[in-house]
């Protein structure tokens, strides 16, 4: 996708990249790619928080997040490559909640997209979407936080806790967007075209393809 300078001006200053690491060191691959590959728009910012749990760590970025004038959070996942204008991409849909696509880290029999529907069986649940679906966007009830632009009014208007993940409860990404969902009527949209893959040990594709990186 091809992005006009009249986008990147719109967007200086306004964007805020949250990076909750959950270990200590870095994958090099990954920080090569957010150092130097993905594009940024002038005087986009971004914040790294480590040691902590991933609900506190959401929480303490968006709340450090919201002292500045950015108007655009991006979540993203210290293991998760996408596209170098992925961030481009989303900032020109001018979307409240919206995601790039990656498969969920799961053991193989649960794995499936990180995007989710609501199921009213007995009890009550989420089946991860299909990949197959009718045109670039689909709307879902959940999706993963780990390549996700949400706007800053999201947070504004949510009561708090905005993340909480309760011993056998759904966890912090779910939480987040139910409540979004029940309190401002807002859905994530899905980028279907929009592919990051999650990296370490293995490569985990959209196609739910599966390579062990390991010699």
């Amino acid at each position: 996708m091809t992005h006009s300078w009249e986008l990147i001006k719109q967007t200086i200053n306004q964007t805020m990249i949250l990076v909750p690491h959950r270990g200590e060191s870095d994958y090099r691959q990954w920080r090569d790619w957010f150092l130097a590959g993905l594009q940024k728009p002038p005087g986009t910012g971004f914040l790294e928080i480590r040691g902590l749990s991933l609900t506190t760590s959401r929480t303490k970025l968006v709340m450090e997040a919201l002292k500045t004038t950015a108007q655009s959070f991006f979540f993203l996942d210290d293991d998760l490559i996408g596209p170098d204008d992925a961030l481009l991409t989303m900032l020109g849909y001018q979307l409240p909640i919206v995601s790039g696509l990656y498969m969920a880290k799961k053991r193989k029999e649960e794995r499936g997209l990180a995007a989710w529907m609501k199921v009213q069986d007995n009890p009550p649940g989420y089946l991860p979407i299909d990949s197959k679906q009718n045109g670039r966007f689909a709307q879902v009830d959940v999706i993963g936080l780990g390549c996700c632009l949400l706007h800053r009014s999201i947070f504004e208007r949510l009561s708090q806790p905005w993340f909480e993940w309760k011993v056998d409860g759904v966890s912090e990404d779910f939480y987040l967007f139910d409540k979004v969902s029940s309190e401002l009527g807002i859905k994530p949209m899905l980028d279907m075209e929009l592919g990051f893959s999650h990296i370490g040990t293995f490569l985990l594709d959209t196609d739910g393809s599966f390579t062990t990186l390991e010699k």
